[in-house]
């Protein structure tokens, strides 16, 4: 009986754990590119909630904009690829006031990325800490943007779940997952660290479960600029 109950003890401590750690992908292909090249050019909708977060179509560092290298010099120094230490692969989405904005065109920003799901309850675990983050006018003045972006659902589905939740973050919808499968995503949620010259400086696949976890991240992002 002592053994039966340490089994399931075991047994369920494995399914919270792995609830943790991130949703597993359902992908309709499990070949990924050969590069990332071959899909970087992909286009996102956005859904801007009642409170809306201003993502600028340009972003410069005015302080110090010497510490702030171009796409062509970037490229010149590292290839592109969704790994950390590599060029983050670029995309576009339309921005509140309708302009069409690339991820490169962020440059001078330090881009916090996050692909999550509705269905995904990691991702619901973490989401107050990103709204915490969004509501942080002190990092925004640091440049800092945060881009959640939601796979392979619909307007009315993310919609919805933003304004039973009482979430305002900006959330950009891949609904062909095209965005996803450029970045090797293969669990949810996955967060990328981008720092202002594209470069990708670190990825954490799984939950935040604490908000100093996240503010470890922060922290070496922000250094990786000065």
């Amino acid at each position: 009986m002592a053994k039966a109950v340490i089994i399931l003890t075991t047994n369920l401590f494995g399914v919270v754990l792995m609830g943790l750690l991130g949703c597993a992908s359902i992908t309709e292909s499990s070949t990924l590119p050969e590069t990332a090249q071959e899909t970087a050019a992909v286009a996102a909708q956005i859904i801007t909630p009642d409170v809306q977060i201003e993502i600028p179509a340009t972003n410069t560092n005015k302080e110090n904009p010497s510490s702030v290298t171009s796409a062509t010099d970037s490229a010149k120094v590292t290839s592109i690829g969704p790994q950390a230490g590599k060029l983050a692969p670029d995309f576009t989405f339309s921005n509140s006031e309708g302009k069409i904005v690339s991820l490169t065109s962020l440059r001078g920003s330090f881009i916090i990325m996050n692909f999550w799901a509705t269905w995904c309850s990691p991702c619901k675990y973490e989401m107050p800490l990103f709204q915490d983050l969004a509501d942080d006018k002190e990092k925004a003045n640091k440049g800092l943007i945060l881009l959640t972006i939601d796979v392979g659902e619909s307007a009315d589905t993310v919609q919805n779940f933003l304004q039973n939740s009482g979430y305002s973050f900006t959330v950009l919808l891949d609904n062909q997952k095209k965005i996803a499968y450029t970045y090797y995503v293969r669990s949810y949620p996955t967060t990328f660290f981008i720092s202002q010259n594209g470069i990708i400086d670190s990825i954490k696949i799984g939950a935040f479960l604490k908000k100093s976890e996240l503010e470890q991240h922060l922290d070496a992002l922000i250094k990786s600029g000065s």
